[in-house]
């Protein structure tokens, strides 16, 4: 006798497949008859995926790859939970201005856009926003000792996000890092680049000392 084993393969709502057909649908009504309701919500407090995870807190982001709604619509949605005086870090997004509103803290915000640029820095409190332009380097520093939220919003579905120091140091050969930083060898630049934290980080010195951190 012989014996069959039927195996079915657990529905992904994620497969990459899937994500490309929806992507590729030629009008919205075609898009939505291959969805399900399901797709259109996004829970960040419950997220198993699009997470970054620091010593400083944590942020959630929301795009086209984890958040089937978002295909074809232009927009993404990132959370940031700051710990006390916890810092995302320098970062850009190639693909996307970002409008930035504080929920329950104080966050001191800065950009530099491009070479010869000005650095423009702020304070935003509850109920304030700031905007960063499309790949000028930015970051969001909680001041509070106590956690503090941001929700960042982006007008693409794929912003993209590139966090400076971690990039520069680890994704460019140490042999041209060197370089740019005055001739540093490569054992300096490996030395550098394993004391690099993971994003968000703890942050400014006169905020640690204040927080007793």
């Amino acid at each position: 006798a012989t014996t069959t084993t039927s195996t079915t393969t657990a529905y992904n709502p994620l497969a990459v497949q899937r994500l490309e057909d929806l992507q590729k649908s030629p009008t919205e009504l075609i898009q939505e008859s291959k969805m399900n309701a399901s797709d259109f919500i996004f829970d960040f407090g419950n997220a198993t995926t699009g997470i970054s995870n620091g010593t400083g807190g944590h942020t959630v982001q929301a795009t086209a790859a984890n958040f089937p709604g978002l295909i074809n619509h232009g927009i993404a949605m990132t959370i940031g939970y700051l710990g006390p005086c916890g810092i995302n870090l320098p970062h850009t997004h190639p693909r996307a201005t970002e409008i930035n509103f504080s929920v329950d803290g104080d966050f001191m915000v800065g950009f530099f856009q491009e070479n010869s640029g000005m650095f423009v820095m702020n304070t935003i409190h509850k109920g304030m926003a700031a905007v960063f332009p499309q790949g000028a380097i930015h970051f969001e520093q909680n001041l509070n000792c106590a956690p503090a939220t941001f929700v960042a919003a982006f007008n693409s579905q794929d912003p993209g996000v590139l966090t400076i120091g971690n990039a520069f140091f680890g994704g460019l050969p140490a042999t041209v890092v060197g370089p740019s930083l005055g001739g540093l060898n490569i054992s300096s630049v490996d030395d550098i680049k394993a004391q690099l934290p993971h994003n968000p980080a703890v942050g400014i010195e006169e905020c640690r000392q204040r927080c007793g951190l």
